[in-house]
């Protein structure tokens, strides 16, 4: 196909999809901003319990384990501004639960943004993707990679963001997470002085290390797999689950198992993302998306390589 009937394609592509996702956009999510505060709370009490003795220290480190883990939706939610929707009146409370969220994740907030966007804008590319340090063929090398992302995402924004001072808004971005950082590591750091070192690293280290881990498995190593192409409708994949386990899947996966329906569009709340996929459906296909079925369907799923 020549250039130019290949760029009007593309758009018309575009406009189609647009308007088939138009009702999932904009609203204030609700959910999103609730699942945020069930998080935090949940957090809150779990190290409160422990701390106190009424509940065992591991079963505070696994219960805390699971808490981190969906605590990256609201704080991944509020990196593209979906907590708000449209309602920028509400932008304070996106910002706030993002903020919280990444701080008992052990992320800083605005970091955590930064690189994000970057992985959308770059997604698989080698140098500029912070999400590519998982891709591996050896199991063995994806388990630690896993377990060291938290590591991997700190040296990355040191050096594609806090070093970059020539980039407008890097320099002062990097002074607020600095700051940032300083605060919360003097906060562990007077913990383990004041003896709770058990409890800092069972309630809040371990499972951060192990939370994050869990992330970017299903998050980013699945959901790119193989890691090869920026495609816009080839470069994430759809594993749709059908059946009696298919709300049970999609809520343990925090819907992420439609991940590209969040590449393709952003600003869709994420419990969304399954009827927003029914109705692009046709779109997708079209574009040879990468969609993986499995359980009760009457439909051909497509593996396009």
């Amino acid at each position: 196909m020549p250039p130019g009937l290949r760029v009007m394609a593309g758009v018309a592509v575009e406009r189609e999809a647009q308007n088939l996702i138009k009702p999932y956009q904009g609203m204030v999510a609700w959910p999103s901003a609730l699942l945020g505060l069930a998080v935090i709370l949940s957090f809150a009490l779990i190290c409160t319990l422990a701390v106190l003795g009424e509940i065992p220290l591991w079963l505070g480190l696994v219960l805390n384990t699971f808490v981190l883990y969906v605590c990256q939706t609201p704080l991944h939610e509020a990196c593209h501004g979906n907590i708000a929707g449209r309602a920028s009146s509400l932008m304070w409370l996106n910002h706030t639960i993002g903020f919280l969220c990444g701080v008992i994740l052990l992320h800083e907030y605005k970091a955590f943004r930064a690189m994000h966007l970057m992985h959308h804008r770059d997604t698989n590319d080698t140098d500029a993707d912070p999400d590519h340090w998982v891709k591996s063929t050896n199991p063995l090398s994806v388990l630690l990679r896993c377990l060291t992302i938290f590591a991997y995402y700190n040296h990355f924004f040191f050096q594609h963001v806090a070093f970059k001072t020539e980039v407008p808004g890097n320099k002062k971005t990097a002074m607020h997470v600095i700051a940032v950082y300083w605060v919360l590591y003097s906060v562990m750091f007077w913990l383990v002085m004041f003896g709770y070192w058990r409890e800092l690293l069972a309630l809040w280290v371990v499972p951060h290390v192990l939370a994050s881990a869990l992330i970017v498995f299903f998050f980013a190593y699945v959901t790119h797999q193989p890691h090869e192409t920026n495609e816009r409708y080839r470069d994430t994949n759809v594993f749709v689950v059908r059946g009696p386990f298919e709300r049970l899947v999609n809520w343990l996966y925090c819907f992420q198992n439609y991940h590209l329906i969040h590449h393709l569009f952003p600003r869709i709340p994420f419990y969304l993302y399954p009827q927003a996929f029914d109705d692009l459906r046709p779109v997708l296909e079209r574009e040879k998306a990468h969609i993986y079925e499995l359980g009760e369907t009457d439909r051909t799923s497509v593996t396009a390589p």
